[in-house]
């Protein structure tokens, strides 16, 4: 596998600048076209007062690889990943598994117990990831986006 041989390093900014800002979104705009990008308005406050973890490369000036995590409020030991995907000329590599793993120990350190997501059911590779790594579909939501936008909702317990 292509990855073995290149350094990946985790970043978790508390902040961004405006440049920062301008690449973030046009990450977001790669990642989720149309329905899904984050803007400024939801970026800034999720950096801030969320989590925004980065999967690096060296030499790299963009990250290649993105996870946004909030807090659930009704349940302070459940984060929630409201965005995680990888640069779309970096797929393929098995960088989603390597970054997840990276991920749990990181939210373990900050009290989490489970982490959740939603799916789409359309997205078979990334139900499919998230399983391999220990998710299990806790229950199907139809329209969770909108008319159509059906997503799985997968929890994992961190151990």
């Amino acid at each position: 596998m292509e990855t073995l041989n290149k350094t990946y390093y985790v970043e978790v900014p508390a902040s961004l600048n405006p440049e920062q800002q301008k690449m973030m979104m046009e990450l977001e705009q790669d990642a989720f076209p149309g329905l899904g990008a984050v803007d400024e308005q939801t970026l800034v406050p999720l950096t801030r007062y969320g989590k925004l973890i980065q999967y690096r490369q060296q030499n790299d000036p963009r990250p290649i690889a993105i996870c946004e995590v909030m807090r659930a409020y009704n349940d302070i030991q459940k984060a929630y990943i409201f965005g995680f995907y990888v640069r779309s000329d970096q797929q393929g590599k098995g960088i989603g598994k390597l970054f997840l793993q990276e991920i749990y120990p990181i939210l373990k350190q900050d009290g989490f117990r489970k982490v959740c997501l939603t799916v789409s059911t359309k997205n078979k590779a990334a139900v499919k990831l998230y399983e391999k790594l220990g998710f299990v579909i806790k229950e199907t939501r139809l329209d969770e986006f909108g008319e159509g936008e059906n997503r799985y909702y997968m929890e994992y317990l961190i151990s």
